[in-house]
């Protein structure tokens, strides 16, 4: 029996919390900032306010996996799944015999990889599938008529089923989201949510737009409209954050979150390098007396960027923010809790490829009731990990009452940091024995790696500087071609015969 046929994982969970443990949140603020204002609503974008929806927190890969494959195999019009990573393993297989069953039984199914991302998956599972007759696309191959494609990765996990269930998160469909650690019997950490009502149209919506962009459009029959999906019997009003390359709407929604935030925001995160403005605007919340707090991997599947992350905290420790490393094999969730009832769960990490070069998918969520399950959750996680510190020092909370911040906070007197003087923060103070240790590694490591890289440079200058040539040659040539291009059809996507293609296609799908 494979282990996902015996999934009976839990949606809900109770939080423990320790005697004496300080990690119980503070009283909830009495002043709320107004969601729907002008920079929040501009911070958004496209991303529309859903009333009448019906979320589910599904916490960790069983979970997560019994409610995708309940959702695929009651399926009766069609199955939109997108996931970065989808192995060939035992979850990976059950996937796609729940899919291929559903072939058989008349209904459409669509699966997009990312190429990067699914690149352990066995050809032989895609071919497999096609076979059945799933409708199974690539996103993003090599191509070297654009070599800087490669940094644009399609990063979601995203199940969307007849226009009336869709799931976003940090799941991938392979076996290490099963894992547990034999010693602590810890899980490997991810959230997902499920949603129902209005906002499954943008969850669709996000689906049907990278696969425009790689084949036939979709269907409009397979693009349902938000008014035409009944709302539940729930309440809860949500956003559908959709990410694409270099649009950066996740990071200015973060700049207004943090400017806004009157009593703290908890932020989980797999591969957390914050950009400048993300970084000095946490540190400027911080300073205030926010209560900053950040969980992230102890162990990360990334090992140099876990050392990376590691080092890059120490500004915030200062500033007076907390962050804890979770003892299990692997933090891997991407969620945002601020002041108890604005939430965030998706796929977007906060780095600069999940913030400006990759497609990422995000739900905002506006809830007391579902933001008390997400503060329950982080506090049960705190549970489980350890608290970095400065040692020697108590965590500065700031005077305890939130000044008015403007978004732009690298320029404040009040010692924050700034990506120039990074170096010079790391140099300062003692850390606890971990992150010192961390940082010594990355230091000693780095150096070394620029010393070695440097020597063989300059012993052999001209091994060195025909490929660098090359390099310059193709990118310059594929600019040139590229601004001909445009040039010649300054208002199209690729010229009139595409554009004439593109609407044949479209026309043809609405005919089916």
């Amino acid at each position: 029996m494979r282990p996902c046929d015996s999934i009976l994982g839990t949606n809900r969970f109770t939080a423990r919390t320790r005697p004496g443990c300080s990690t119980n949140p503070p009283p909830r603020s009495r002043v709320r900032i107004d969601p729907y204002q002008r920079p929040r609503a501009r911070a958004h974008q496209r991303a529309e306010l859903r009333e009448g929806n019906s979320l589910v927190l599904l916490r960790n890969g069983y979970a997560t996996f019994a409610d995708w494959l309940r959702a695929i195999r009651g399926a009766e019009r069609w199955i939109h799944l997108k996931n970065y990573i989808f192995f060939d393993g035992e979850i990976g297989r059950a996937f796609a015999d729940a899919l291929a069953e559903r072939v058989e039984a008349g209904v459409t199914v669509r699966v997009l990889y990312d190429w990067y991302g699914s690149w352990d998956a066995n050809t032989t599972l895609w071919r497999d599938l096609r076979a059945k007759g799933v409708d199974v696309r690539t996103i993003n191959p090599p191509q070297l008529s654009e070599p800087l494609g490669v940094l644009r990765r399609d990063h979601r996990k995203l199940l969307a089923v007849d226009g009336v269930y869709g799931s976003v998160g940090g799941v991938g469909i392979a076996d290490p989201w099963l894992h547990e650690d034999p010693e602590s019997g810890l899980p490997y950490r991810d959230t997902c949510v499920a949603v129902t009502g209005p906002a499954v149209a943008d969850i669709e919506a996000a689906f049907a737009g990278v696969w425009d962009l790689n084949g036939t459009p979709l269907p409009d029959a397979e693009r349902p409209k938000a008014e035409e999906i009944a709302a539940t019997t729930g309440q809860t009003r949500a956003r559908v954050l959709i990410q694409e390359p270099g649009k950066m709407r996740v990071s200015r929604l973060l700049q207004v979150l943090t400017a806004s935030v009157e009593d703290r925001i908890w932020i989980a995160d797999a591969y957390f390098l914050a950009d400048r403005i993300l970084r000095e605007a946490l540190i400027a919340a911080a300073l205030d007396g926010i209560d900053v707090r950040l969980l992230l991997p102890s162990t990360n599947d990334l090992r140099l960027f876990g050392a990376i992350s590691r080092a890059s905290v120490r500004p915030l420790l200062e500033a007076g923010a907390r962050i804890w490393e979770y003892s299990g094999p692997m933090m891997h969730a991407k969620t945002i809790i601020a002041d108890g009832w604005c939430a965030r769960v998706g796929s977007t990490n906060l780095n600069l490829t999940g913030l400006m070069t990759n497609w990422e998918i995000d739900v905002i969520v506006q809830d007391v009731e579902f933001g008390l399950q997400m503060e329950e959750m982080f506090l049960d996680d705190l549970n489980h990990a350890e608290e970095l510190t400065l040692d020697g020092r108590k965590v500065r909370g700031g005077s305890g009452r939130r000044r008015m911040r403007g978004l732009a906070t690298g320029a404040g007197p009040q010692g924050t940091t700034s990506v120039a003087s990074l170096g010079t923060a790391l140099a300062q103070g003692a850390l606890s024995d971990a992150l010192s240790r961390s940082e010594r590694k990355f230091d000693a490591g780095a150096g070394a790696a620029a010393l070695v890289g440097a020597l063989v440079i300059a012993k052999f200058p001209r091994l060195f500087a025909l490929p660098v040539a090359a390099v310059l040659g193709m990118f310059a040539a594929t600019g040139l071609a590229r601004a001909l291009r445009i040039g010649r059809h300054p208002r199209g996507t690729g010229g009139p015969a595409r554009n004439h293609e593109v609407n044949a296609q479209r026309a043809d799908a609405r005919e089916h």
